[in-house]
């Protein structure tokens, strides 16, 4: 009975991932989550976000200072993160796979992939921070 309830949770859990490009946090997840399924707990959201990142089928996305973030894409790309809002978006770079080759300084070293993560301001964060820079010069 716990795996037939286990495999609707976590697939109620996809169904919330799947094309979503909000890169939603396992936070965002639960409350998605508890608007359909109001007995889901918690516990049960991360259990199921860590299983389904073990198992490949998403994407973990740790951010430096931040929530680790979840992605349904699974081909490699890089990320934005917004250092004001915490948002993280997909970005229009194309995946550099010449960047996947181990330094001969690194002797031993076998790089099997790479993670790029740009850092800085989305549109409405850098006009929000433009907007209180002139509050605050009193223009």
């Amino acid at each position: 009975m716990a795996q037939t309830r286990n495999s609707k949770q976590r697939s109620l859990i996809m169904s919330l991932l799947n094309g979503n490009y909000d890169h939603p946090t396992a936070d965002e997840i639960y409350e998605l989550a508890r608007a359909k399924d109001p007995k889901i707990s918690r516990g049960t959201v991360y259990r199921n976000l860590g299983l389904l990142s073990e198992l490949g089928e998403i994407r973990k996305l740790p951010m430096p200072g931040n929530p680790d973030h979840f992605d349904f894409k699974l081909e490699h790309h890089y990320h934005f993160l917004c250092r004001r809002c915490g948002k993280v978006f997909d970005t229009p770079l194309p995946y550099d796979e010449g960047l996947n080759s181990t330094p001969e300084a690194m002797p031993g070293f076998q790089t099997e992939w790479h993670r790029l993560l740009l850092v800085g301001l989305c549109p409405d964060c850098a006009k929000a921070e433009k907007v209180q820079a002139e509050k605050d010069a009193g223009v």
